[in-house]
């Protein structure tokens, strides 16, 4: 099977100057539990992915203001893993694997088109 079989879309997104508290509100009404970050109009560029355990890590624990920090300032940007749409799901779970995320950003031809999940992952065997 391939990603592109499994992934979903559209995409939450917000653009690195956005709060914190901005990324929060997007996840909830998008009932997303990430956001990609990507600059505006331009969801080629994926900078990033801010996802809740980020955020209850690099900001609550540590008493800080969610609507005074970017998330630029928290999102892990380096190296963002992605993978190819054309990709297998088998290659999916190996990277999610390997670099213990749960998360990757699909692309096509180097341009942000959705996102799998180890929930989705999960979806194709039971």
């Amino acid at each position: 099977m391939k990603v592109r079989d499994l992934m979903s879309y559209p995409i939450a997104t917000v653009p690195p100057e956005a709060t914190v508290l901005e990324a929060v509100k997007r996840m909830a009404t998008e009932k997303k539990g990430c956001v990609l970050v990507a600059r505006e109009g331009l969801l080629k560029e994926c900078l990033g992915i801010v996802t809740t355990s980020r955020i209850f890590l690099k900001v609550f624990s540590e008493g800080r203001d969610p609507a005074a920090i970017a998330v630029r300032e928290i999102m892990t940007a380096s190296p963002l893993i992605t993978i190819d749409i054309d990709a297998t799901t088998r290659e999916a779970a190996r990277l999610m694997r390997e670099h213990s995320i749960r998360r990757l950003p699909v692309m096509k031809d180097g341009a942000l088109v959705g996102i799998i999940t180890g929930k989705d992952l999960l979806a194709c065997v039971v």
